[in-house]
């Protein structure tokens, strides 16, 4: 018995993209033969899945995708206040596959037939108990034994033969092979033959022409050309008021493993990362980057002159670049209005863009109607009402806020980002006010975007870009009465 695998996905990948196994088995021309395919919290004897697969036409391999279980397992980590890091712990997931099989059970016996008591005995090792129900099928399909043939019950067993309700003075050949079942067709079950361990999935996913390209290295920060866990333009721009959180894979951090920052005036900074997690969400917007230590230059990060800063990944306390830079633009254009949207992006972190323009708000009522009686009074041997008495009542009355939303103009990289904000499930509001030449923020709040199309808008046809946006509150205000 061998199995083999054929396919597997690497052991960091999208848990929303395929997450498809491939194995092949030397037992898969037996009868009833399946595939069993065990999910397991890595590590662990927790079982969070259990398959069975049939032998694909034409090929014979055991083939199972993961990818709705494995999806499941992740969610999403969100924290406001956070402006250091956090233990991205809800967005990823450790698993192990382990690969079995199970067939119809099937013992070859050949031997010659012997007597015991004027029964017949046959010589192999085997499984069975006295009350067994076999079915036997000789090589010669019973010319020579018909009595041996078919359907009998196990009367006798030691370890290594077994005997059956069979005359044995109906034998004539005792030398014919054959073949013995259990007579319910039972199955041998043989679990974790092969296995894969300490696999990763993650809260994010490729595009479909992308990921036949994916290569989980590329997400080890280990060089200079190394990526975030985000598709976030390497060079962004962001107003002041604007939060970012970006998640990195951490592969166990461990110590002296930093993120620094460096602004336009050539001034250095860095915040600490620890902790074991696999991955980190780090905060490295311009309004939520919090407390920096100062490697050199001077304090604080965005002065009034500062126009970019970068932020990259480092190894150690030496400053080793070790990911991508990512750079980040001050967008000090005015404004009139402003909110900023919050969304989760295709790799699990979160970032942001502004709405600096017109802003339009929209309340959607939502009323329940009934007609009810007038009891009115007798007065005078007349029946007469009040004016004020009710007839049409309303009830279970609901408003809903909608949010019409205008960018300022973007970069065709920023445009291409977008569409991850138009079908991010994910999405908060915040309002931001200027106050004492101060953006402050308001609470974040949830909302759930409305636009049904999108047009990804190039420099080629178009030289001036922005973006426009239609967000519902999630939650409806209540009316009293």
């Amino acid at each position: 018995m061998a199995t083999t695998f054929i396919a597997q996905p690497q052991d960091f990948t999208p848990a929303y993209n395929e997450c498809k196994f491939i194995v092949d088995s030397t037992n898969v021309n037996n009868a009833g033969f399946r595939y069993i395919f065990e999910v397991f919290e890595a590590g662990t004897a927790t079982r969070i899945g259990y398959y069975k697969a049939l032998p694909t036409y034409g090929t014979g391999y055991g083939e199972q995708d993961l990818s709705k279980l494995l999806s499941n397992m992740v969610s999403f980590d969100f924290d406001p206040t956070v402006t250091t890091f956090y233990d991205a712990v809800n967005s990823y997931y450790n698993y192990d596959v382990k690969i079995g099989e199970e067939y119809i059970f099937d013992l070859s016996y050949t031997l010659s037939l012997f007597d015991n008591s004027g029964s017949v005995a046959i010589t192999v090792s085997h499984p069975f108990v006295v009350g067994d129900q076999v079915n036997i099928t000789q090589a010669d399909l019973g010319v020579a034994n018909p009595g041996v043939e078919g359907l009998h019950t196990v009367i006798a067993v030691t370890d290594a033969d077994f005997t059956i309700n069979a005359q044995w003075a109906d034998v004539t050949d005792a030398t014919i092979n054959g073949t013995v079942k259990y007579a319910d067709n039972r199955k041998t079950v043989d679990l974790d033959i092969i296995s894969t361990l300490d696999k990763y999935v993650f809260n994010g996913v490729q595009p479909w022409l992308e990921m036949p390209n994916w290569d989980q290295t590329d997400y080890e920060l280990d060089g200079v050309t190394k990526q975030w866990l985000t598709n976030q333009p390497q060079t962004f721009i962001c107003t002041p008021s604007q939060d970012l959180w970006l998640n990195l894979r951490g592969d166990g951090i461990g110590i002296n493993k930093r993120v620094y920052f460096e602004n336009d005036n050539g001034d250095l900074f860095y915040k600490a990362i620890a902790g074991g997690d696999f991955i980190k969400g780090v905060a490295v917007g311009p309004n939520n980057f919090g407390s920096l230590t100062v490697e050199s230059g001077t304090a604080p990060l965005i002065k009034d002159s500062t126009k970019i800063y970068q932020v990259w990944y480092s190894d150690g306390a030496f400053n080793p670049v070790q990911s991508l830079s990512y750079e980040i633009k001050i967008d000090r254009r005015p404004v009139i209005t402003q909110y900023n949207i919050l969304f989760l992006d295709r790799m699990g972190s979160w970032s942001s863009f502004a709405f600096q323009l017109k802003t339009y708000e929209k309340l959607a009522i939502k009323r329940e109607t009934y007609n009810k009686d007038v009891p009115g009074f007798v007065s005078g041997a007349e029946w007469q009402y009040k004016s004020y008495e009710q007839g049409t009542v309303n009830y279970n009355t609901q408003v809903s806020k909608t949010i019409d939303l205008n960018t300022n103009w973007m970069t065709e990289a920023q445009a291409y980002y977008f569409q991850e904000l138009v079908t991010s499930p994910q999405t908060y509001i915040v309002p931001v006010t200027f106050v004492n030449c101060e953006y402050v923020l308001g609470e974040y709040i949830s909302c759930n975007v409305m636009n049904n199309s999108f047009d990804i808008d190039t420099v080629r046809n178009k030289h001036l870009i922005r973006q426009q946006l239609q967000v519902r509150l999630s939650n409806n205000d209540m009316i009293n009465g």
